[in-house]
């Protein structure tokens, strides 16, 4: 059985996580040649490359398989050095850092608060990757992330599953743009001739929402834009209309700086995490406190026993 040296693999996966030998290099507090020397050693060893070099430089599956291992490691090692502190005393640990995919709705409203009290109780530090709920579980597929949070309610192999509740959705606009296109109703030819934004390609939430309020769906002039921030302010100055979480929304429509588009109806996403089952204690903790959090901003009528 081969012997591997984690102060190499350690460095496999600070290239990983930044993206190119020179950043890993200065997280690392090393020279750039002694990076790449080790990457060279240990893919000679292994007999594989472990990195595609390039602008970013990107994993190969055996390297993904490297970088999981290592992050898994690291959990542990920060565990152990906990207890042994507990019981002999010493300095605090250095905190570990897990790599998680968020959902970017999230990520703008609940999610902040699960990084405040995880820091605070569990003391690591997040590497997050954002991504729409719906595709936020090929990172954990690919050995990319340790947990994600997703809508799909089918665990990945090897993967366990707890539902968080469920997200709801409003169609909103300026006021401005509503008395443009709307005033004379919305329907599916009102909404055929306005213009949405959407997140990205990816994005189906207002076919979603069209399938609620009307049972069918029409092509849309869209604006794709790939930020929370960026999408909220389109809708809030008219460049078209959207969906929003409601927690975000609601206080805008209160105001009346939004106008909701149907009032009553929303699109309800549920969302879950997902975890390795063999994970360690600390992500098994994060896993709890996650639904902890999510109680207090999800839809309750939406959960479901684990």
């Amino acid at each position: 059985m081969q012997r591997f040296d984690y102060d190499s693999l350690t460095i496999l996966a600070a290239v990983v996580r930044e993206g190119s030998f020179e950043a890993a290099a200065k997280s690392m507090k090393v020279t750039q040649s002694a990076v790449s020397q080790r990457i060279k050693q240990l893919e000679e060893k292994v007999g594989v490359v472990l990195v595609a070099r390039g602008r970013p430089c990107v994993p190969t599956e055996a390297g993904l398989q490297f970088f999981r291992h290592v992050e898994q490691v690291s959990l542990l090692q920060q565990e152990l050095a906990e207890r042994m502190r507990a019981l002999v005393g010493g300095e605090e640990t250095v905190a570990a850092t897990i790599r998680i995919a968020v959902n970017n709705d999230s990520l703008a409203t609940w999610f902040p608060k699960l990084i405040r009290l995880a820091t605070q109780e569990l003391g690591i530090r997040f590497d997050i990757l954002p991504d729409d709920q719906e595709h936020t579980e090929s990172s954990l597929r690919s050995g990319d992330a340790l947990a994600v949070i997703t809508t799909l309610e089918t665990p990945v192999q090897g993967c366990k599953i707890i539902s968080l509740g469920s997200m709801d959705y409003v169609a909103v606009a300026s006021p401005e743009l509503f008395q443009h296109y709307f005033a004379t109703g919305v329907s599916l030819e009102t909404l055929r001739n306005s213009v949405c934004v959407a997140f990205n390609r990816k994005d189906t939430i207002q076919d979603q929402w069209m399938a609620l309020c009307f049972g069918a769906t029409v092509p849309l002039s869209t604006h794709y834009v790939p930020s929370y921030e960026g999408y909220l302010s389109c809708c809030l100055n008219g460049a078209g209309w959207g969906l929003v979480p409601s927690i975000a929304g609601n206080p805008y429509i209160r105001r009346g700086e939004l106008v909701e588009l149907s009032p009553g109806k929303k699109v309800s996403v549920a969302l879950h995490w997902q975890a390795g089952m063999q994970s360690s204690e600390i992500l098994s903790r994060l896993g709890n406190l996650v639904l902890d959090v999510a109680r207090e901003h999800l839809a309750p009528d939406r959960f479901r026993p684990d």
